[in-house]
């Protein structure tokens, strides 16, 4: 745990620092961050109180109006009663805390852009996208996941991805890399118009994936289907192998897949879906005491 916190604190006192967060006036205005966060708010909610902002921005009350008070003597912002309730006062910014919140605004748009200007466009993806990572991990909140087919790069990230999942969580050795590499490379190789791989995905992260591919005697594979440990019990398996079921149905091919008898969800999710397992067999090349299993869906 201490290393995980020595890392974060790091981190943050090299953002505050890149932002010049410290400094007691912000963007070299008259006003501190938190006044400047304080418009903000006022400039981008209707009929905000003061109270909401208390719990909004976790600040003491009694910070904040005086903070309200030297606003309103400045001509920066106005407070105006409530009709049905003339003890609530709404906040609002005066033409002047709209001009002084624009210029604000603008300097910040200059110094953002100004850190990034000679990023390259895939940096600034992945900047934005582990940005938005780090914003879901602490508010546990789970983005919209959208599911699309594989694209340039989607494939080499699948096998590392698979390579080190199995690695770490079931001490799988190198030989399962290289069947992956492999298995990939041959369907590069003969991959048909039916072939399909999809791909879950949250803010440009990859969540999970499956394939099916066409195999012998008109019949077809589901393969390198996983989804990420962090976004598990999210019904993303469910959905992906619903995408490759329902495709395969309606050309109107059988599927099979092989899979290991220690996977238990995956395999209750096989039988959900009407899968039966036809075969089973001793697998000693990627780890000790593998059994791996056929399971089938004919119809």
């Amino acid at each position: 745990m201490k290393d995980y916190v020595d890392s974060i604190r790091e981190f943050n006192r090299y953002y505050t620092n890149a932002l010049g967060l410290l400094n007691n006036h912000f963007l070299n205005s008259e006003y501190s961050l938190t006044e400047a966060r304080i418009l903000y708010e006022i400039g981008h909610s209707k009929d905000i109180t003061a109270g909401q902002l208390v719990r909004l921005l976790n600040l003491d009350k009694g910070y904040l109006s005086r903070t309200i008070q030297q606003f309103e003597k400045k001509g920066i912002l106005k407070r105006t009663p409530n009709k049905e309730d003339s003890r609530v006062l709404h906040l609002s910014l005066a033409k002047k805390g709209r001009d002084v919140l624009s210029k604000l605004i603008l300097a910040s748009n200059s110094q953002i852009s100004g850190l990034i200007e000679n990023c390259s466009d895939s940096d600034k993806k992945e900047l934005v996208s582990s940005m938005n990572y780090v914003k879901k991990v602490l508010s546990k909140e789970v983005s919209p996941i959208i599911y699309r087919e594989a694209g340039g790069g989607d494939l080499g990230y699948i096998i590392h991805r698979q390579a080190v999942l199995y690695r770490d969580q079931y001490k799988f050795n190198d030989s399962f890399e290289e069947y992956l590499i492999l298995g990939m490379s041959e369907y590069l190789k003969h991959r048909t118009e039916f072939d399909k791989i999809w791909i879950a995905e949250s803010n440009g992260i990859i969540a999970g994936a499956i394939a099916i591919i066409h195999s012998e005697k008109k019949i077809s594979q589901i393969r390198w289907f996983y989804t990420e440990p962090k976004f598990r019990n999210l019904g993303i398996g469910k959905k992906l192998l619903t995408l490759a079921v329902n495709y395969a149905k309606s050309e109107k091919v059988p599927i099979f897949l092989w899979t290991l008898n220690n996977l238990d969800a995956a395999r209750n999710l096989y039988k959900q879906f009407g899968f039966t397992l036809s075969e089973s067999k001793s697998n000693q090349i990627w780890k000790k005491g593998l059994v791996e299993e056929k399971w089938e869906k004919l119809g």
